[in-house]
């Protein structure tokens, strides 16, 4: 692990007080996509048993507890998806010199003003071993993560590349040096050393995206077993 105090990149000049980012479009459409595997691809089993025997019309649905999980299952997965991607493609961060505010559907507002700011916390490089996110490329002026902490530690704020591009993270650390705060910049560190630097600076998903895999897909072949037996093909 090593700390650049100057590590920041320039900010191109930009006359407008307020910048708003929003998702780029590879991460709206890949979003919508992922929703999809979510609630067609890997329930395809439930939805062509269901389809297929024409269960609308048994008089077991909604009535049986046992006979309608599936299904509940099925409308809670469509549900979550749903809001995964509401929340996601209709993001937007707004900063300017006050603070910023960070506003989608399915989501609280949350709007911050940077004496409220205790610490930002500029990582190039987390090391979350053998995963799909090490595999991208990072441009040479891109964090891998900009955590904007409040003065008891807690995290207001997580800007990344991936969802609202460099250009969101750069404003970010401008606005938050013209405030005067305090900013950290991280070369490179692993998920255990950032947790005991800065405990609340990732979520849960941060920090064990292997497990939420494993239980992602716990849930899906529970759930098409279930189905196969309660419904058979």
């Amino acid at each position: 692990m090593s700390n650049s105090p100057d590590a920041t990149p320039p900010v191109d000049d930009d006359s407008r007080p307020t910048r708003t980012f929003g998702p780029p479009a590879p991460v709206v459409l890949g979003t919508l996509g992922v929703g999809f595997v979510f609630v067609v691809v890997l329930e395809f089993l439930v939805i062509i048993s269901f389809v297929g025997q024409r269960l609308w019309n048994d008089p077991a649905l909604l009535r049986d507890l046992v006979f309608t999980t599936p299904l509940l299952l099925w409308v809670l997965v469509a549900a979550g998806s749903a809001i995964f991607c509401l929340r996601i493609i209709t993001a937007w961060l707004q900063i300017d010199e006050e603070g910023f505010e960070l506003r989608s559907l399915a989501r609280r507002t949350r709007k911050v003003r940077w004496g409220e700011v205790g610490q930002v916390i500029a990582v190039r490089d987390i090391d979350r071993g053998a995963t799909p996110a090490e595999m991208l490329d990072a441009s040479g002026t891109t964090y891998d993560g900009v955590y904007v902490m409040d003065g008891a530690g807690r995290r207001v704020l997580a800007v990344s590349s991936r969802f609202f591009g460099p250009r969101a993270q750069e404003m970010t650390l401008h606005r938050a040096r013209e405030a005067g705060a305090t900013i950290d910049h991280i070369d490179a560190i692993t998920v255990k050393d950032l947790q005991e630097q800065a405990p609340q600076a990732l979520s849960f998903v941060d920090r064990h995206p292997n497990l939420l895999l494993l239980l992602l897909a716990a849930f899906y072949v529970f759930h098409n077993v279930l189905t196969f037996a309660v419904w058979g093909l």
